[in-house]
Order: C-alpha cells, then sequence, then structure tokens
C-alpha cells in the first residue's frame, strides 16, 4: 500500500475482491463528462459523490491509477485522544422522539438520522496508520481512503455495503437495512441466536422491505433485468449483524456503474421513505452537515464497469482531530435510547480503529 509515512495515498480503495489506488496529480472532471473522458485518456475516474444528490460530485482522473488484489493492513497503538465531544449525544435521542412523531402524525414512513462523535488530539495521528488498522479490522468492508477537496483532511472508512458493481453489463447492488449487535467475545451460539431474533424481527423486516422496494422501482428505468430475491440474508460485519439482499440484473445499453449507482443514490437504508420528505427532516433535524457521509466511494474504468460502494462506518480525519459519524434507521417503533446504542455500536466500527471506546 504506497503511502508516505504519516498520510496514505490520495485515494485508496480496496474492496474483498480487488484495490483500487490512485497517485500522482489528480485531474477534477465534471459528472457528466467523467465517462468521456475516461475513454479519451484511456484510464479510470475514481472520487466522492455527496450524500445530498442535488450536490456536484467530487470525481479525478488521476496521473496514475494501479488495480491490485486486495489490501492487508496490521493495527497497532495510536495516540489517545485528549477529549472526546458528543460521546453521549441527548440531541440525538430529542432527534429520533421527533422524527417518530411525525411519522406518527403520517409525514413519511422512515428516516434516517445521524449523529457525529469527536476527538481532539495533542499528539498529531498518523493517518496511515489508521488506514492500516482499518484494513487488519475489517477485511471483509470496503475499505476506502481519499483526500478531500482543498484540504489536507482525509475521509476514511470501512463501508459494509456494496451501493453498485457493474461488469461487462452484469451489476450488482446489496443493501442492507435493519441491525443487531453481535455477541462478539460471547457464546457462539448466543450470537447466531440474536441473528435469528434480527432476521424475525418484525420492524427491520419491514424497514428491509421498504428499501429494496425503493432500489427496485429506482432500477427499473436503467435496467433490462433485474432478479430480486424474496427473502434478505444475515450479514455478518466484526460488530453487527444486518439484513441483506443481493439484487442482480443486467444494465440497459449505454448506462455505466456510475449511472447505475446515481439512479438508486441515496436509498431508503441511508436517507429514508418518501425520499424528498426524509431528506427536509434530515436538513431540520441534524445539526451538521453531512457533506460526504451517506454518500459514494468508488471508481469506474472507460467501459463503464465499475464499484461505488456507500460512505459508511467512517470518519474525517486531520492530524488534529477525527469526526467519526454514524446514523440509524428511525421508524414508528424506534425508541431515542435503542438508537443512541445502536449509533453507539456503529461509531465502534472506526473508533477500534482508533483505539477508542464509543459506548456512553
Amino acid at each position: 500500500m504506497p503511502t508516505s509515512e504519516r498520510t496514505p495515498a490520495p485515494f485508496v480503495f480496496s474492496t474483498p475482491n480487488r484495490s483500487v489506488i490512485a497517485t500522482g496529480e489528480l485531474t477534477p472532471v465534471a459528472e457528466s463528462e467523467a465517462l468521456a473522458r475516461a475513454q479519451e485518456v484511456g484510464t479510470g475516474v475514481v472520487g466522492l459523490i455527496p450524500f445530498d444528490p442535488a450536490r456536484e460530485a467530487y470525481l479525478y482522473i488521476p496521473e496514475h491509477l494501479e488495480f491490485g488484489e486486495s489490501l492487508t493492513g496490521a493495527t497497532a497503538e495510536l495516540a489517545q485522544p485528549a477529549e472526546l465531544e458528543r460521546l453521549d449525544n441527548p440531541a440525538y435521542r430529542a432527534a429520533v422522539g421527533a422524527a417518530v412523531a411525525r411519522m406518527n402524525n403520517g409525514e413519511l414512513d422512515k428516516v434516517v438520522l445521524a449523529r457525529l462523535l469527536r476527538a481532539r488530539y495533542e499528539t498529531p495521528l498518523n493517518l496511515s496508520q489508521v488506514l492500516s488498522n482499518l484494513l487488519d479490522q475489517q477485511p471483509r468492508a470496503y475499505v476506502f481512503s481519499a483526500r478531500l477537496p482543498g484540504s489536507d483532511n482525509y475521509l476514511m472508512g470501512a463501508s459494509p455495503e456494496l451501493v453498485f458493481r457493474a461488469e461487462a453489463g452484469s451489476f450488482t447492488t446489496f443493501p442492507l437495512a435493519g441491525t443487531a449487535n453481535r455477541a462478539i467475545a460471547g457464546d457462539p451460539t448466543e450470537d447466531a441466536q440474536l441473528g435469528e431474533e434480527l432476521m424475525r424481527s418484525a420492524k427491520d423486516r419491514a424497514e428491509h422491505a421498504t428499501v429494496v422496494e425503493d432500489i427496485r422501482a429506482r432500477l427499473a428505468p436503467v435496467a433490462e433485468e433485474l432478479l430480486v430475491p424474496a427473502v434478505p440474508q444475515l450479514v455478518a460485519t466484526p460488530q453487527l449483524w444486518h439484513l441483506g439482499t443481493e439484487i442482480t440484473g443486467r444494465l440497459a445499453p449505454g448506462m455505466s456503474s456510475l449511472d447505475g449507482a446515481r439512479a438508486i443514490h441515496p436509498t431508503p437504508a441511508i436517507c429514508g421513505s418518501p425520499r424528498e420528505t426524509a431528506l427536509r427532516l434530515i436538513d431540520e433535524l441534524e445539526d451538521f452537515d453531512r457533506g460526504f457521509f451517506g454518500g459514494l466511494v468508488g471508481w469506474m474504468d472507460p467501459q463503464g464497469n465499475g464499484e461505488w460502494a456507500l460512505v459508511l462506518r467512517c470518519a474525517e480525519l486531520s492530524e488534529t482531530s477525527a469526526t467519526l459519524f454514524a446514523g440509524a434507521g428511525i421508524v414508528k417503533a424506534s425508541q431515542p435510547e435503542k438508537e443512541h446504542a445502536e449509533t453507539g455500536s456503529k461509531l465502534g466500527s472506526f473508533g477500534r480503529a482508533l483505539g477508542i471506546s464509543t459506548a456512553s
């Protein structure tokens, strides 16, 4: 993994099947011209798409683009933060309560509400080592690191969710919705039971079905074949169980991986339903700008093949701070304390890479 001693390459994307690393000069490219420019120069496009679908993507053609095997890392201890902010977040619990009230009034069916955790450092943080920790701890995730536009900050994460992969016209999308903690240090039987309880949860199954049906409808205009399993499957990450459905099909002629990803972004799994109502409520109830959190990260080659993952289990990093993001799907049955605890568990995915506890 090419890095300096303390900072990674400008763009690193490691999936369970491959890695993509961009180095050298990065030439920005408009989203509408991305595929044509990639074909013109004979290389690929990499970058980030914000959560807000109305905002411009941050895409660029790198001077060098290297494809290889999945990357590995090694975990090492990092400097501990001098301060943790918003570990306990009463405002988040209040926002969940307000959202549930709006649902009971019939305004919407679901909204995803997120919160932040900030760590501040007096001893400079080694960003290359943070990425190495993520690669070591999350070997089955979509691990990414991207230098943010106009700064020396990085967005890093280990996403469990593939939004869209296309290769030779065939595509896969694997939405996750519905979450439960795993019994990491406990009895394997207990861990399996927690997964089975998630599969039987009416709340989580309904939440998951909403996501799948939304994706089915949004892919219809860009797909000529679409296969949607009737029942979700259990997906395990090191900390959590999720419900997931692997949807496959074939893209319509002329469509690229970026077209497919854009067609379904943002899904109810990261936004809510109905989408426009959920977007407005997120803007009203969240006290920060999501930016690229909940957006997309990935790459596309000159043929339109590529992979785009959801920007989850992530943080924005500098040498002096780390801002961690996590969200939870809120429905009528949601309880503020439980959703606060769920987001705490999700924050723990990145917290573990930093060596900090996110439990409040």
